[in-house]
């Protein structure tokens, strides 16, 4: 018997990690647009993602809008929370919401309000602004009211020039940035932190080995033979007791805890539920803490995923417990008290 599943684990990791790092590059390339338009609604204008009349029905999409001049048509919410504007875009007239303190609209205004008023306009290139916005339905209606009111023959609507079915609503592109970023980056640190672990528990289990076989040399390249010659044996578990020493070998590594500097032990239970009734899964770990010269080193490390080993976690628990008296075994009130005092009085 060898250490279980070392290589299986191992390369699994490396798949795992590969995997997700593929992933997001993949998803990367599909909010790369996103990414690289840094907020910019004259980049994304540019870059081909402008509105136009043909995108009015592609609700609550995203866009870009040149605006050729602005007018704040004085209708809002009762609020203030929401303004109504005019915007005349490429191919027409539209309606923009936008708050009335948005200071990017706010800086429109008084751009194309000051050239209107330039006398020297005629030989200057008239200015051209950009938002951001999204396409939205009219939904209440409220629209036409407005429209009475800027074009009471309904010369502009008429001819198309004004569109009233739907308006832009000013946005940015901050939150899906945020969560391209965000994701892309969730994904390459999983699958670097996957790969980083493979090699740390692989490093891990190389040196607890040559830990063991310098226990007992007879060990190298035989770890079959802790059936015959420990003092516990579970293999169940992967749990065996040899000179005064724990040793897991499990399909999650070679773990290994002298049990002289053993202060408290036991071990731990958790379900994976769904729909919070169903148990899809149990993982039983051993919460293992020990004192090594001078400093206290606290070990989680998962044993099993078998639903039926309760049984052999409580066994090897008590068998600890039985043999090295001076170690706190199992959780409760009196274990968790006394550990608060020896890690008070060990400082």
């Amino acid at each position: 018997m060898g250490m279980r599943n070392n290589k299986l684990s191992f390369i699994s990791h490396i798949i795992v990690g590969i995997i997700l790092i593929a992933g997001g590059i993949f998803f990367a390339r599909t909010k790369l647009d996103i990414i690289l338009s840094f907020n910019s609604p004259q980049k994304l204008y540019n870059d081909g993602y402008y509105f136009t009349n043909a995108s009015k029905t592609d609700i609550d999409s995203i866009y870009a809008v040149a605006v050729h001049d602005i007018i704040d048509t004085g209708y809002g919410s009762s609020d203030n929370k929401s303004e109504i504007y005019t915007i005349m875009a490429d191919d027409g007239v539209y309606f923009l919401e936008a708050h009335p303190g948005n200071k990017k609209i706010n800086s429109m205004l008084e751009t194309f309000d000051n050239y209107a008023k330039d006398e020297n306009k005629d030989s200057k290139d008239a200015p051209v602004e950009y938002l951001i916005v999204a396409v939205k339905d009219d939904t209440y209606n409220q629209l036409s009211d407005v429209a009475n009111e800027i074009d009471p023959d309904n010369s502009y609507r008429d001819n198309g020039t004004l569109n009233t079915d739907i308006y832009l609503k000013n946005t940015s592109l901050t939150k899906e940035i945020v969560v391209a970023l965000g994701g892309t980056i969730i994904l390459f640190v999983m699958g670097i932190g996957f790969i980083i672990l493979a090699f740390t528990r692989k490093s891990t289990n190389n040196d607890n080995y040559e830990r063991l076989c310098a226990l007992d040399e007879r060990l190298r390249g035989n770890l079959g033979e802790l059936d015959n010659i420990s003092d516990y044996v579970d293999k169940t578990i992967g749990a065996y007791v040899y000179k005064d020493h724990l040793i897991l070998n499990t399909k999650f590594g070679l773990d290994m805890y002298n049990l002289k500097d053993l202060v408290w032990m036991f071990h731990r239970i958790t379900k994976q539920k769904m729909y919070a009734l169903i148990t899809v899964s149990v993982s039983y770990s051993l919460q293992i803490n020990l004192y090594e010269n001078g400093r206290i080193r606290e070990c989680n490390v998962t044993v099993t995923h078998n639903k039926k080993a309760e049984g052999n976690m409580e066994a090897l628990v008590e068998y600890v417990g039985m043999n090295y008296p001076n170690a706190l075994v199992g959780f409760n009130p009196e274990t968790q008290a006394a550990y608060r005092e020896f890690k008070r009085s060990h400082k």
